[in-house]
């Protein structure tokens, strides 16, 4: 009996110290707001800049899977002379 007292006074201590940590950890983040019409201006131009980027690299992407594919299927001229 002595070892289920302390399996459950070991349980609840570490859900008091869970708990207590998530609940602590409320309220650290800055307050909400509203963004300005410069600073949603700011955001679009951002997200438009990754977006292309992202473009970009998935055309580079693209084209070199195309020249490793044309590559393969070249035919192999100096192994038959």
């Amino acid at each position: 009996m002595p070892a289920l007292t302390k399996l459950h006074r070991s349980l609840s201590i570490a859900s008091l110290l869970g708990l207590s940590l998530g609940l602590s950890a409320c309220g650290y983040k800055a307050p909400l707001y509203y963004p300005t019409q410069e600073q949603l201006q700011q955001i679009e131009a951002r997200e438009q800049r990754i977006k292309a980027r992202k473009e970009a690299a998935r055309a580079t992407a693209q084209k070199e899977k195309e020249q490793a594919r044309a590559q393969k299927q070249e035919p192999k001229t100096s192994n038959a002379q």
